[in-house]
């Protein structure tokens, strides 16, 4: 009786390695690539600073919270005021869009110029802005590595390897990419088994995959019991 439980313990556990065997194997190879590099480094950030966009005062302020909301065009729910690259700026909100103007002259700056992009790049984005690049305006369909809002000023290192993203709209810097975040992204997705691009971890596939791979770990803890039991660990 007692063989015949260890046979059957035995193939289950060889058939859930079997199913599992190719998954369990992304799983431990994503796991070793996201220890070699700290989530800072994958996001980007020790390519960037603190931009010091400069002091407000007051006597610069010509332009009055309503009037900016006035040239906004759209329905208010904020006015904020703050300072960009050395100008005060309204930033007028509401929960679908954000438009800019300057509170010194009261001239709508969004989406921002160019010119403007490229001083944020340069201030906020030093380990990359110190290569030379390109820079372009993407207005509709991103990548996936980009899901903020559009229209985004985009500067681009080495044909594209390296790349950051500014909101427009605000002239806030949303991502840094590079290659690192590329090679994470793939290896997410295998990880958690969503090579839709939907980042979800609640799938039935994933949770057939734990249990089976749960299953095979506690068939070969009931398989070395035996064998200890039988004195036969190591054969």
């Amino acid at each position: 009786m007692f063989n015949v439980v260890a046979r059957r313990v035995s193939r289950l556990h060889k058939i859930f390695g079997l199913v599992i065997g190719i998954q369990f194997l992304f799983w431990v190879a994503s796991g070793f690539y996201f220890t070699l590099y700290p989530i800072d480094t994958i996001h980007g950030d020790h390519m960037r600073v603190r931009i010091d966009h400069g002091v407000l005062n007051a006597p610069d302020v010509i332009v009055s919270a309503q009037d900016a909301m006035d040239a906004s065009g759209i329905w208010v729910f904020r006015a904020d005021l703050h300072m960009l690259m050395g100008e005060p700026v309204w930033q007028v909100s509401n929960t679908h869009s954000t438009v800019l103007i300057s509170a010194s002259t009261g001239e709508r700056m969004s989406p921002i110029s160019q010119g403007l992009a490229e001083d944020i790049f340069n201030a906020g984005v030093p380990g990359l802005a110190s290569y030379e690049g390109d820079i372009f305006l993407l207005e509709e369909n991103p990548p996936r590595e980009y899901a903020g809002p559009l229209p985004a000023w985009v500067y681009e290192t080495d044909g594209g390897k390296e790349r950051a993203y500014i909101d427009a709209s605000t002239g806030d810097i949303r991502a840094v990419r590079t290659t690192e975040w590329r090679i994470f992204d793939v290896f997410w997705r295998f990880h958690i088994m969503d090579i839709t691009g939907d980042d979800r971890i609640d799938t039935w596939w994933m949770k057939l995959a734990a249990f089976i791979a749960m299953a095979m770990v506690i068939t070969g803890f009931i398989i070395l019991a035996q064998r200890i039991q039988r004195g036969r660990i190591f054969s």
